[in-house]
This record gives C-alpha cells, sequence and structure tokens, in this order.
C-alpha cells in the first residue's frame, strides 16, 4: 500500500495520513457526489453512492494486494476528515504508435492482453471543496511523495492531471513536477507530470521547500 506494511500512519505539520476505511464512507461519498469534485475523478463526472462504496472496497483490497492506495487525510487542528491522498495503480502503454497519444488504465487488470505496459504509480489527491485554498493538497502530496521515494523505491512516480484543472496544475508547479507528454486515460486526455525523485543529500531544495514526514507505527 502506499504506507509500508506495519506502518500506521504518516504525518506532515497539519496532517494526519492513515490507511482509508469503511468507516469512512459517508465522508467519501458525500465529496466524489459534488459536481466540482466529480469534474476530475476518474468517470469525469459526480460518483453515485454505490460507486463510492465500490471504490472503497477496491482501495481496501489494493492494500493486501499492492504496494498502492489512497489514504485519508485528516487535518490535525481539529480531527476532521478532509480529503484523500496517495499512490493509485496506473499503467501506460509502453510503444504506442508514433504520432499518437498512449492509452493509460488505472488498475492493471483493465488493460488489454497483449501489449507492453509501463508501471508507474500515480500521486492523486481528492479534498472536500470546503478546505480548498489552504495548501492541503500541496503538503499531502509532498509528504506521499517524501514517504514513497523514502520507504517504498519506486523509480517512477507521475500525476495525472486535467488541463482545465487548475488547482492541480499549480500543485504540480509548486512541488516541481515535470511535463512529460499525455494519456488518454477512460476520462479523456490528460496531462502527464512526473515527481522529481533525487538522490541527493536531506538539505537539498526539495526539503528547503518544507517537505517533512513523520512516520508512525502498529
Amino acid at each position: 500500500m502506499t504506507l509500508a506494511s506495519g506502518t500506521d500512519r504518516i504525518e506532515s505539520e497539519r496532517l494526519v495520513l492513515r490507511r482509508i476505511t469503511r468507516d469512512d464512507y459517508d465522508f467519501f461519498a458525500r465529496i466524489h457526489a459534488m459536481p466540482e469534485v466529480g469534474r476530475y475523478i476518474r468517470t469525469g463526472r459526480p460518483w453515485s453512492a454505490e460507486e463510492s462504496r465500490a471504490w472503497i472496497e477496491r482501495t481496501l483490497a489494493a492494500y493486501e494486494s499492492l504496494n498502492l492506495g489512497q489514504l485519508a487525510v485528516v487535518r490535525k487542528s481539529d480531527g476532521q476528515l478532509i480529503g484523500r491522498c496517495g499512490l493509485s495503480d496506473l499503467v501506460v502503454e509502453a510503444n504506442a504508435a508514433p504520432g499518437t497519444i498512449p492509452r493509460g488504465w488505472f488498475e492493471r487488470a483493465q488493460a488489454p492482453t497483449g501489449i507492453e505496459l509501463m508501471h508507474s504509480p500515480d500521486l492523486g489527491y481528492t479534498f472536500d471543496p470546503a478546505t480548498w485554498g489552504h495548501g492541503y493538497a500541496t503538503e499531502a502530496a509532498r509528504c506521499v511523495f517524501d514517504y514513497a521515494r523514502a520507504n517504498l523505491r519506486w523509480p517512477r512516480i507521475v500525476s495525472v492531471i486535467h488541463p482545465d484543472n487548475a488547482r492541480s496544475l499549480r500543485v504540480a508547479e509548486r512541488c516541481g513536477l515535470r511535463r512529460d507528454g499525455q494519456v488518454e486515460l477512460m476520462e479523456g486526455v490528460l496531462v502527464q507530470y512526473v515527481w522529481p525523485v533525487r538522490t541527493d543529500a536531506p538539505n537539498d531544495a526539495w526539503h528547503r521547500s518544507g517537505a517533512r514526514v513523520a512516520v508512525f507505527y502498529e
């Protein structure tokens, strides 16, 4: 899962990121049903209650089968659940025809057989609109990436972003992501950004930007 086995949660300055549970269903069903949120999640539209419930079940299953999964984001100041952030399973066509946009699939089981695939976890997030504008998405994304870089050893982490999603594009800019083409997914053509995987010392520019992570164990 996004957290290594035995890790209970990770923390940044203002946030706790923990595994999602079925008790979180009401919160996620509510925000997934909002038009302003649904526009930029996988289907490009608000989700039904049943779709949110199925998403939670898939998330719990991914915790067991993959080193991936979204995490619930809790605000430290009041203990309020405000969103989710984590790494999701993304596979992209490795040898697309020249002049075409490579196809991609969330969850590798959805990809057709017989084509070569590139596996790159997608770092994404969704927050309650009531909390937008406070830098929580940037802080949570940096926290997940910093932890993943140190503990999960993924050689490549990407974020695929709708070209009209101005808020997420600003997060990508703040985090120093590099644009790396486009990917055709079920909701249309998204812009792919690559996270700046670094091997230099802890006092590099990434750490000077304020990324900090505390790790807790069960």
